[in-house]
C-alpha cells in the first residue's frame, strides 16, 4: 500500500473510532444490526434528512437509469459514512444507496450529526478529507470506464473488494470474496456475458477460482500488478516470479 493510501486508511480509522465512541451512543441514533443484501437504504428523490454510518459489511452508492442499468458511484467500506449530501446540500437524494454485503448500519439525523461536528471541530476536517478522497476515487472510476478494458477493471475491483471485505485463505496467498459474476458485472460496468468470459480467462491463469456466489482471488498486489501490465497473459506463478525477479538486484 502506498503512502497516500496508508495516510487515508489511518485518517479513516481515526474518524470511525470517534464516531463509534462518541456519536453512536447519543440519543436519536438508530442502529440496524442486520441489513440483508439488496436492502435499499435510500433512493433517488427521497428526503436527504440523515447520515449513515457503515459498521460492517459493504454498501454501494449508485445511479440507476430508466433501463434499470446501474452506474457505481462509490463503494462504502466498514467505518465510513455516506449520505453526507443531507448535511451539505439538503433537499432530496440524488443517488441510491444499497447494501452489497450483509451489513450493520447506524442512521444519524442530520441535525444530530451537525451538532456532533460542531462539538468536535476536527470532525469537519476529517469530513472534508473524506469527501476529497471520494472525489478522487470517483475520478479514478471514470478513468477505469473510459480508459481501461474489462479485464483491467475486473482485476482492480477484485483487488479493492479483497482489501475491503475479503477473507484471507489458510495459506495466505489469496482472499475469498462473496460476490456473484452478475454483481461483478454491475460493479465494472460490463455485460454479464463479457464478465463471465473474462473471469473464466483469469481462472485459467490461476488469478481467480470461481464458485457459486464466491470466488478466491490472488493477493491485491498481484491483481494490481496484472492490471497495470495488461500485455502479461501468463499464469499466476509466472506473474509472481516476474515480479520477484524485477525486485531483485542485478550484479
Amino acid at each position: 500500500m502506498d503512502v497516500t493510501k496508508m495516510e487515508g486508511a489511518e485518517a479513516g480509522a481515526n474518524f470511525a473510532r470517534l464516531v463509534r465512541e462518541h456519536l453512536l451512543t447519543m440519543e436519536g441514533v438508530t442502529r440496524i444490526m442486520q441489513c440483508r443484501r439488496f436492502t435499499v437504504l435510500y433512493s433517488t428523490g427521497n428526503p436527504a434528512d440523515s447520515i449513515f454510518f457503515l459498521e460492517s459489511g459493504l454498501a454501494k452508492i449508485i445511479k440507476r437509469g430508466p433501463d434499470n442499468k446501474e452506474v457505481l458511484l462509490t463503494l462504502i467500506r466498514p467505518g465510513e459514512i455516506f449520505g453526507e449530501d443531507a448535511l451539505l446540500l439538503g433537499g432530496n437524494r440524488h443517488a441510491t444507496a444499497e447494501v452489497l454485503q450483509e451489513a450493520s448500519i447506524a442512521i444519524i439525523p442530520k441535525d444530530l450529526f451537525a451538532r456532533f461536528c460542531n462539538q468536535r471541530p476536527e470532525i469537519w476536517r476529517m469530513l472534508a478529507e473524506l469527501l476529497a478522497r471520494r472525489e478522487q476515487n470517483l475520478e479514478q472510476k471514470i478513468e477505469l470506464l473510459l480508459m481501461r478494458d474489462v479485464e483491467q477493471r475486473i482485476l482492480l475491483y477484485l483487488a479493492e473488494l479483497a482489501e475491503a471485505v475479503g477473507v484471507a485463505t489458510e495459506d495466505g496467498t489469496g482472499h475469498a470474496v462473496q460476490f456473484s459474476q452478475g454483481e461483478i458485472a454491475s460493479l465494472v460496468g460490463a455485460t454479464r456475458e463479457t464478465t463471465s468470459s473474462t473471469l473464466n480467462s483469469l481462472a485459467r491463469r490461476g488469478l481467480v477460482a470461481l464458485g457459486r456466489r464466491r470466488m478466491i482471488v490472488a493477493s491485491p498486489d498481484v491483481l494490481r500488478q496484472v492490471a497495470e501490465s495488461p500485455k502479461s497473459k501468463g499464469n499466476l506463478a509466472e506473474i509472481v516470479n516476474t515480479g520477484n525477479s524485477g525486485n531483485g538486484n542485478s550484479n
